[in-house]
């Protein structure tokens, strides 16, 4: 994006996620109301360094919740991280809420962390990794899905391959992302990016959208096989098109600067810029917190 934006675009760009609050109710002056809130949200992530979490922070006051919001970094592997979510969710609880809402902010669903984050959230009976115990928990917990193939993020990605662009139609984008370590989840992660791609390409008139996967965390010989596999969609896309290579990760300050190092000596443009920030990101925040709210019988408003 632009760093400065004309008001009059700025506020199109703003304008559905005030109408999702709509669809809620808005902030009231009413105290009593105020007093009345149920609802508190909690954002959970993997967390990257001090500029990832900043971004990701940044994020979450850009969708002006009007309800408790905390935010907690971490996979939920070991002790210290749980502690961490365990005084967020504290603190919510501290404030009167009635019912947490927790909306993981992850690329994909079909991943170890996010189901990690079930299990945390009672939501799964199951752990990922077996050495800590699930949060405590005063209040039901309703969670929602990660970013997937969400429009919104679509938007995102259609605008970072409109920023490589030159001639659309005789380019090639490859969108890259993280990717799990399992197989499974592997599939299921390209089949939700494939439908990014798909979309990316009817509407930026590209010649082609590819995707591939890291497997960044994955054992050795798969995600050096991973690694292989995207050098050869460059390598290939390269001899018929110029080549837009496009991160679908949640922000900078992680695996990003990998990328140009696993395509050493590929022709291919790329700036690294992960989906934040960018005010469409906010605007998913308020609207899944407004759904999740909304479908569990909560109605008073959580954005302003």
């Amino acid at each position: 994006m632009r760093p400065f934006l004309p008001i009059a675009i700025a506020w199109l760009i703003a304008m559905p996620a005030a109408l999702a609050a709509d669809a809620l109710g808005r902030r009231s002056s009413d105290p009593d109301r105020r007093r009345g809130s149920v609802v508190g949200v909690l954002v959970v992530a993997h967390g990257g360094d001090n500029r990832w979490n900043g971004l990701v922070r940044k994020a979450i006051t850009q969708a002006r919740l009007d309800v408790p919001v905390q935010v907690a970094f971490g996979m939920g592997m070991h002790d210290e991280e749980t502690r961490a979510f365990q005084d967020a969710v504290n603190r919510l609880q501290r404030k009167g809420i009635h019912r947490l809402v927790v909306i993981p902010l992850l690329v994909s669903s079909h991943s170890e962390v996010f189901r990690q984050y079930e299990y945390l959230f009672h939501v799964r009976g199951e752990a990922e990794w077996k050495d800590v115990e699930p949060l405590r928990l005063k209040v039901p917990v309703v969670m929602g899905k990660a970013l997937d193939d969400d429009p919104l993020i679509t938007g995102i990605v259609l605008e970072r391959a409109r920023n490589l662009s030159r001639n659309p139609s005789e380019e090639t984008v490859v969108l890259v992302g993280h990717g799990p370590v399992s197989d499974e989840d592997a599939v299921r992660w390209l089949e939700a990016m494939g439908r990014i791609g798909e979309a990316v390409k009817t509407e930026g008139v590209f010649k082609a959208v590819l995707t591939a996967l890291m497997r960044d965390d994955a054992p050795p010989p798969i995600k050096e096989e991973a690694g292989r596999q995207l050098r050869e969609a460059v390598r290939t896309a390269g001899g018929q098109s110029r080549v837009l290579v496009v991160p679908l990760l949640i922000a900078s300050g992680g695996v990003e600067h990998k990328i140009p190092k696993l395509l050493s000596g590929l022709s291919y443009a790329y700036d690294g810029e992960a989906l934040l920030p960018h005010l469409k990101l906010s605007e998913w925040l308020a609207r899944q917190a407004g759904q999740l709210a909304r479908e569990h019988g909560d109605g008073q408003g959580v954005a302003q």
